[in-house]
């Protein structure tokens, strides 16, 4: 059994690759693995930050460190989140000796695990989001910095989406699933039979919501008007803009709440009957944690587009049944609306045996790439 230490995003703070890490490093942990989770300190950005999840649920076999430094005021301004974090990542690897280093986003995570490694002497492997790649990689900022610190990695983990950005700067790479729900927590179960629909939308509200397509989602709403109830979950700088937008055409018919942590989402998931999840408006193709775990726990998923279930079985998570779940809408409101009454009473989806055989394969996937990066030091 590995020794991980683990740098990244993690709960409270919101977001995909926050509830990702923490799914594969309680799954991780199951299989035996001793996982050290090196993270910000709590509230670290308020606004996207989960409340009510200072407790957080996970197997003996993971630690959580955080970084607790008061960093004296000084000339120019700043409150070096990056040197924090790599100083707690030096404690943690002096004290636990760990095999591995794993860093599960490359700002600033990635580049911190590079620095840990170039000074203790540990593998690292790098895993990256959507926004990070485009940001920084095929924006083209810090070449000289990717260079050393993609370039020094025993891994990279990436995806069929990004692998040939991510081979400019490196041959060692991997494209694996992005993320497959663990159906232990995540499977169909009977739905509640409601008398009006319930229809959410999940996800941040940045400056630029319309990117979702949240706008048009919410004129398909308003045609819905009093036939179902609506169910926002979200939070961001731009969620009170996104507000403004949806009280002039549905008023009080919204339930707002914040996010719920990941532990949280297979009951959320049980209390509605359709998530919308636009795409067309994205301004590059993202792989949507949310819609594979609304997916995999039964409920529908009424999208803008139908090539959904054909991008995600092209970066590795088939679909198969469950790809009968998910509703293309048109862009025409009215008959967009018209097919999602016509959608109900949906019929509850049998589990799937497939769910099963997709989560083992992620996580053997994973496991195995992880060890590989190991097990020269241990031969």
């Amino acid at each position: 059994m590995a020794k991980i230490v683990s740098i990244g995003k993690f709960p409270p703070l919101q977001g995909g690759i926050s509830s990702k890490a923490y799914w594969f490093a309680n799954a991780m942990a199951k299989r035996g693995h001793s996982v050290h989770v090196v993270t910000e300190l709590t509230g670290v950005d308020e606004i996207h930050t989960i409340s009510g999840s200072d407790t957080i649920p996970r197997h003996s076999n993971v630690v959580i460190h955080r970084t607790d430094e008061v960093v004296p005021w000084h000339i120019p301004d700043d409150r070096h989140r990056s040197l924090c974090l790599l100083n707690k990542l030096l404690e943690v690897v002096e004290s636990e000796k760990p095999d591995l280093i794993e860093a599960n986003y490359l700002v600033p995570y990635g580049l911190v695990a590079y620095l840990a490694g170039q000074i203790t002497g540990i593998p690292y492997v790098l895993r990256h989001g959507g926004s990070d790649i485009r940001k920084f990689l095929a924006g083209g900022l810090w070449p000289a910095l990717w260079r050393k610190g993609l370039g020094g990695a025993s891994l990279i983990i990436t995806d069929t989406d990004s692998q040939e950005i991510i081979r400019k700067w490196s041959d060692q790479v991997l494209p694996l699933t992005p993320y497959v729900p663990d159906c232990s927590f995540f499977s169909a179960v009977p739905k509640r039979v409601r008398t009006r629909p319930v229809l959410a939308l999940i996800g941040k509200a940045n400056y630029h919501w319309q990117h979702k397509g949240w706008h048009r989602v919410i004129d398909v709403w308003h045609q819905l008007r009093d036939s179902c109830d609506f169910l926002v979950v979200s939070q961001g700088v731009g969620l009170e803009d996104f507000k403004s937008y949806v009280h002039p055409r549905l008023g009080s018919r919204v339930t707002w709440r914040g996010f719920v942590p990941p532990w949280g989402m297979p009951e959320l998931l049980d209390s509605v009957d359709g998530l919308f999840f636009y795409e067309s408006d994205l301004p590059f193709p993202v792989f949507s944690n949310v819609a594979a775990e609304t997916l995999f726990r039964g409920v529908t998923l009424f999208v803008d587009t139908d090539k959904v279930a054909d991008h995600y079985h092209a970066l590795g998570l088939d679909l198969g049944q469950r790809a009968l779940q998910i509703v293309a809408l048109p862009g025409d409101y009215r008959k967009a609306a018209e097919i999602v009454l016509a959608h109900y009473p949906p019929t509850t989806p049998e589990p799937a045996a497939c769910d099963l055989v997709a989560f083992e394969k992620y996580l053997l996937d994973n496991e195995a790439a992880m060890l590989d990066c190991i097990r020269p030091l241990h031969e």
